[in-house]
């Protein structure tokens, strides 16, 4: 007798399930009402330091550290412009924070760069960004803030004596706007 490789042997009368058996025949291993989902109640947030300043981004805006890019200078600008840089055909604006909001440079700064394509721009952080929970961030009155940075920050929250500004980039731009004009640039 001859066996067949591709079909497994059966003999002839034995008894095919139907395809929706395995359907029927399905059991939860677990209480599904026990499965754990995300708590929506929490609010992540993407902070990085800049002196002793905390700023708060929105989780979902595409950021990314870029130390191997080169900045090329530019004459005659502000000096928190630190210049442009080449980020993946994208000529991207390098802004020194701690100039801007007269913060002490730390030894450990990296180049942040934060959103895609024509809006990108890059910020000198100390440290590495994090994810933070905000709602282990207490709310406290407005400290006394740089006027460009006051019209671009949303909430003011502390944690471990640790001020963390919730900023809006479109507004943070705006006021650099502001308030390179001011300055005659």
């Amino acid at each position: 007798m001859e066996i067949n490789r591709f079909e497994p042997s059966k003999p002839d009368n034995a008894v095919k399930p139907l395809p929706t058996h395995a359907l029927d025949s399905f059991q939860a291993t677990e209480d599904p009402k026990v499965i754990a989902t995300p708590d929506t109640d929490i609010e992540t947030a993407l902070g990085f330091r800049v002196g002793t300043l905390g700023l708060l981004l929105d989780a979902s805006i595409y950021c990314e550290i870029v130390d191997q890019a080169k900045v090329s200078l530019l004459p005659n600008v502000q000096p928190w412009l630190s210049g442009v840089l080449n980020l993946r055909g994208n000529i991207v604006p390098v802004v020194d924070l701690h100039i801007l909001l007269k913060q002490d440079k730390s030894t450990a700064r990296h180049l942040f760069a934060v959103d895609r394509g024509k809006k990108t721009v890059a910020f000198w952080i100390d440290g590495y960004p994090q994810m933070l929970n905000t709602a282990l961030l207490y709310a406290t009155p407005q400290p006394v803030l740089p006027d460009v940075l006051t019209q671009a920050t949303t909430k003011y929250r502390i944690q471990d004596e640790q001020i963390w500004l919730n900023i809006s980039l479109d507004k943070l731009f705006k006021s650099l706007t502001h308030y390179t004009v001011q300055a005659g640039v």
